[in-house]
């Protein structure tokens, strides 16, 4: 990559953020080749293996950095100023809103996707964003611990059930358009209730 100077890797960084999430949006994954995204950038394809090492891993690292969705579902919940239980089963629930709106999510949870994608990942990657998530999950959860919404316990166990809640939108379309939100309307009632009623 010696052939760029700084300035030039970052401008081409950008662009396959920004092409690859327009592309991924538009086409899919499955149908967005690599040669598209070299020449939506105007590079070569040996170019683009300096900074991805697939079409995978640009995807997947567009999709961590949908701050916005963070964002939202966090300031949200943040601000409201909800009964305990309301308000985490508000989150929940605005969690897979989010989830069900946004085009590479939907793409995420396709059934068989997540493993395909995550099979080609480096697994720095994977451990990397993983513990990124878990740390920001956990500032998260010691807020709503220090305001009285969730009850003393430990922060990290708490992350990782709303990980494993998160995890069976998987599962919708086994399930059924229909069954799917009951099934899910009643765990996170009780998964709500459990992580704010007071020992």
């Amino acid at each position: 990559m010696s052939k760029f100077t700084e300035s030039e890797k970052e401008q081409i960084r950008q662009c396959l953020l920004t092409k690859g999430k327009e592309l991924f949006i538009q086409y899919g994954l499955a149908k967005t080749s690599i040669d598209d995204l070299v020449q939506a950038c105007g590079i070569g394809k040996g170019s683009f293996y300096k900074f991805y090492s697939s079409k995978e891993e640009l995807f997947y690292v567009i999709l961590n950095s949908q701050e916005e969705i963070r964002n939202r579902l966090i300031g949200e919940h943040l601000r409201e100023n909800l009964p305990p239980k309301e308000l985490m089963s508000s989150f929940f629930h605005l969690a897979f809103q989010l989830a069900d709106e946004n085009p590479l999510l939907q793409q995420w949870f396709k059934d068989g996707e997540h493993e395909r994608v995550t099979r080609k990942l480096p697994k720095h990657l994977l451990e990397d964003s993983a513990a990124d998530n878990v740390k920001k999950g956990i500032l998260f959860v010691q807020t709503l611990i220090q305001r009285g919404v969730l009850r003393e316990q430990d922060p990290e166990v708490i992350v990782g059930v709303t990980q494993a809640i998160m995890m069976l939108r998987f599962y919708k379309d086994k399930l059924g358009d229909d069954l799917f939100p009951r099934i899910m309307d009643l765990i996170i009632d009780y998964v709500a209730e459990g992580l704010t009623k007071p020992e």
